[in-house]
């Protein structure tokens, strides 16, 4: 029962992240360095939730598979948000670069690569939520 608490609450936080606050975010037409770090500090305060909450979830969890699996995503995404940053650093401003410089376009195609793992992790975990705790058994 604990478990299936534990995984739902990382399923809806990502299924928030992917869903509502990236697109809202993301697609700003203006002042997009100050959404950029709006949704940076939501991804790092995510990641440090995600990971405590995968962390007793593997400690609970029956299929230590699975716990690990999410834990390697989050890890995956965490990595590439830690990329990011510092390429964000180099940049600066991002309202100031042109929007097709190279390096703009690098960002902006890894920040695309960034939801979209956690839209993988957000189906992965939507997955193991269904697979572990649904259909006559589960309920």
């Amino acid at each position: 029962m604990f478990e299936r608490l534990i995984l739902s609450l990382y399923t809806g936080t990502l299924f928030s992240i992917v869903f509502l606050v990236a697109p809202i975010l993301l697609r700003t037409e203006k002042d997009k360095n100050l959404a950029g770090r709006f949704y940076g500090r939501i991804l790092w305060r995510f990641y440090k939730l995600a990971f405590f909450t995968l962390l007793f979830y593997l400690l609970i969890a029956d299929e230590k598979v699975y716990a690990l699996l999410l834990m390697v995503g989050l890890a995956l995404n965490v990595g590439l948000s830690f990329y990011l940053k510092n390429l964000k650093r180099e940049l600066g401003d991002i309202d100031q670069i042109d929007y097709n410089h190279p390096k703009r376009i690098k960002f902006r195609r890894l920040s695309l690569l960034s939801t979209a793992l956690l839209f993988i992790n957000f189906l992965l975990s939507t997955f193991i939520l269904i697979k572990t705790f649904g259909g006559a058994d589960g309920v």
